[in-house]
């Protein structure tokens, strides 16, 4: 059986002038590691787009998820706001670079800090627009129960001030009976006038 030597690292081929390749070989080598550089980036923007817009509708479907489950307001808005600046915070990390000595310090924003924080100020927007709504139902909910709530106070109120009808009949009643009892006690009975003439 024969026994093929391993092939020779690409970037020692291209490094080597003593390259047994010709120098089309060399320049098409050149090309085809490039593309496959520039496919690999490309790739990568098209992969942070995708997690941008999945990221983005996932936070306004979380919100309402979360509202439905009847989770507390201010959850909802963290969860929302984590979801939808996901993708600028990991721009901001992958761009970010600090670095310090003893003599100094310095940090860098990357190559594009402008695409993080664009991303961050849809993430934002994405998150206010998305839980505004929400915000605006609990307020109005809420306006709606302290309506309802003073509506009974003032309904019980009025209710003891004027008892039902049957009560004031009672009440009327009962009155008129002390009433004539008390005329029949402190005026004078016929008998007794009688002895006195």
């Amino acid at each position: 059986m024969l026994a093929y030597p391993p092939p020779p690292d690409l970037d020692d081929v291209l490094n080597n002038e003593d390259s047994p390749l010709p120098g089309e070989t060399v320049r098409y080598l050149t090309h085809v590691e490039n593309k496959l550089y520039q496919d690999i980036e490309r790739r990568k923007r098209i992969d942070a787009g995708l997690l941008f817009i999945a990221c983005q509708f996932s936070s306004c479907s979380l919100s309402w998820l979360l509202f439905q489950l009847q989770v507390t307001l201010s959850i909802i808005q963290l969860a929302s706001f984590c979801v939808s600046c996901l993708p600028g915070l990991i721009d901001f990390g992958d761009s970010f670079n600090f670095s310090i000595s003893s003599d100094s310090w310095e940090f860098s924003l990357g190559q594009k800090p402008l695409v993080g924080v664009v991303k961050l100020g849809i993430g934002i927007g994405v998150t206010w627009q998305g839980t505004s709504k929400i915000t605006s139902e609990i307020i109005q909910t809420k306006q709606a129960i302290s309506q309802t709530y003073q509506e009974i106070r003032s309904s019980e109120g009025l209710s003891f001030q004027l008892p039902e009808m049957g009560m004031s009949l009672l009440i009327a009643l009962s009155g008129l009976v002390l009433l004539g009892m008390v005329k029949k006690f402190s005026s004078p009975s016929i008998g007794d006038k009688d002895n006195e003439v």
